[in-house]
């Protein structure tokens, strides 16, 4: 397992400097400091800044195909890695296995997303399709491990399987029931359900906000404003969506990935439908 971490964060450190070898391939052109009378140094600016996107533009779909190279083998490594899990620990561990992958597959989408935004504008970016394919496989091989493993009964344990069990682990079941190792479990459960819960029910309050707040406004072709009450919805909504990532983030923290990635992913949409019916878009 530290292996395939190894080899993952290998391939990201090449992809990186992949990308910083690639960008200084780049005409550069020194600095202006135009000042407002200054029109000729404006349009040499922008002339300029149009040579470089220009020679930015077969760099950039050259990085592209390596980087799909790059996103497969981390998938490669991350399916081996899985498989090996599941070779080596027992049926009732598959669930936990598969609850990991989404744990990190949610994580990593966080990731993917600071990535795309903080090299936003650049002349040569890392290319969306591949960096959000990781999160959406794990996330799908997640969601489909666990259903597969609800139906099937992975966690139900055999009368036999039970008392063999019970057996080989007499003594640690004797010294952490009643412990306080096994209080401190019970209240970490505790507060995950309550983050999850608390991540869903702030979740589903932004996006009715949200839908009452868009639908009472009037279009961005028109003069028209919206109505009175309209008017604290929008922040009431900011808070709860702040609170409901804030929550999600908790739950996804203690192992709760579902509610976190419903949270992470609606709350932010519904703030950006809210942002585009103001017509802040246009």
């Amino acid at each position: 397992m530290l292996t395939c971490l190894a080899l993952c964060g290998l391939i990201l450190i090449l992809a990186g400097v992949d990308l910083a070898h690639t960008e200084s391939r780049l005409p550069d052109f020194p600095s202006r400091a135009c000042q407002p009378d200054q029109a000729s140094c404006f349009n040499a600016q922008l002339s300029e800044s149009l040579a470089r996107e220009r020679a930015g533009e077969p760099l950039q779909r050259q990085y592209e195909s390596r980087a799909w190279l790059y996103a497969f083998a981390i998938l490669a490594i991350g399916a081996v890695a899985t498989a090996y899990s599941l070779r080596s620990n027992p049926r009732t561990e598959w669930l936990r296995i598969f609850s990991n992958v989404g744990v990190t597959g949610v994580w990593l989408g966080i990731g993917v997303t600071v990535v795309l935004v903080v090299t936003d504008g650049d002349a040569v970016t890392p290319p969306p399709a591949p960096l959000l394919m990781l999160p959406v496989v794990l996330l799908v091989a997640a969601v489909t491990g666990t259903l597969i493993g609800r139906s099937e009964g992975w966690a139900e344990t055999g009368e036999a399987d039970e008392i063999r069990e019970r057996v080989l682990h007499l003594g640690k079941l004797a010294i952490h029931v009643g412990t306080a190792g096994q209080a401190k479990r019970s209240r970490l459960e505790g507060l995950a359900r309550w983050l999850s819960a608390a991540a869903l029910a702030l979740t589903a309050l932004t996006c009715v906000l949200a839908f009452t707040f868009v639908l009472a406004q009037p279009g961005c072709g028109t003069n028209g404003s919206p109505p009175s009450w309209t008017d604290p919805i929008d922040s009431v909504a900011a808070v709860a969506a702040i609170g409901g990532m804030a929550a999600g983030i908790g739950a996804l923290i203690l192992r709760r990935w579902i509610a976190a990635l419903i949270s992470l992913i609606a709350c932010p949409v519904a703030l950006l439908f809210v942002l585009s019916s103001t017509c802040a878009f246009y």
